[in-house]
């Protein structure tokens, strides 16, 4: 039977010799949604996320992506995700089209098989012809943010690590991400892994949320759930993240209105 679980973890654990960044955290992330990994910062995000890319050897405890042990083949694992890093991966000296074009070759993807993708997301997104032709380099924060948020897009992965998709973009370029974001989960059924310090993205984007403070995930569950359980009187989104941010932590661990 397969698992409806894109990531699943179990006590999942991240010493830096006596620093506990990581505790024993049992993330559970559905196929075919968003869900968003929060916390205040240090509170354990990268870290996690570098183990789950199997960047980071965990201390102990395992983690699964798409019913695979990352720790098993962390390089093939790391070859099924899609990623957009806080800062660019692009190569500075290249054009944005000759980045697009090493990354669909990277991943073995003919350039004629995304071509219709692609002009639709210039077109969307404000990308022209002269700006993909100039170095990297010279384009402005947020046009990099837009172009390496193509390269993660157009890989064609069932599973996206996304870290703060829309810093730096105008109102208009984060408006297209995120209807963009939108499309790839509901029309093409991938699962996405979302860190942002946006709330308005969380808000708008999130069906599941993880709560991590102090190495540990004090809440998992529907974006719903958050508002109910931080922010009972204001049911204001914001507010609940801040509350929870606030809120001691303690050994349980909320999922789907669960205990774990």
């Amino acid at each position: 039977m397969m698992s409806e679980l894109m990531v699943e973890s179990n006590q999942l654990t991240k010493y830096f010799n006596s620093l506990l960044a990581v505790d024993k955290i049992n993330l559970e992330i559905p196929k075919g949604k968003i869900y968003a990994l929060l916390g205040p910062n240090g509170a354990g995000k990268t870290t996690t996320i570098r183990m789950l890319l199997g960047l980071l050897k965990p201390s102990s405890g395992s983690v699964m992506v798409n019913g695979k042990s990352v720790s098993d083949d962390p390089k093939s694992i790391r070859g099924e995700i899609g990623i957009l890093p806080q800062f660019s991966a692009a190569y500075y000296d290249l054009t944005p089209m000759q980045n697009i074009h090493f990354i669909l070759e990277l991943n073995n993807i003919s350039y004629d098989d995304v071509s219709a993708s692609l002009a639709e997301y210039f077109r969307t997104l404000d990308i022209s012809y002269e700006l993909l032709n100039k170095p990297f380099s010279k384009l402005s924060g947020g046009e990099q943010r837009s172009i390496s948020f193509i390269m993660a897009a157009i890989t064609n992965k069932e599973f996206l690590i996304l870290d703060e998709p829309t810093s730096g973009l105008d109102i208009a370029r984060a408006k297209y991400i995120r209807s963009i974001i939108k499309y790839l989960v509901e029309q093409q059924g991938k699962t996405i892994l979302l860190s942002s310090h946006i709330v308005s993205d969380l808000e708008e984007l999130a069906d599941y949320c993880g709560i991590l403070k102090k190495g540990k995930l004090i809440f998992q569950g529907r974006k719903e759930e958050i508002i109910e359980l931080y922010a009972p009187d204001t049911q204001d989104f914001e507010d609940a993240i801040v509350n929870a941010f606030g809120v001691k932590t303690t050994n349980s661990q909320t999922f789907m209105g669960g205990n774990k």
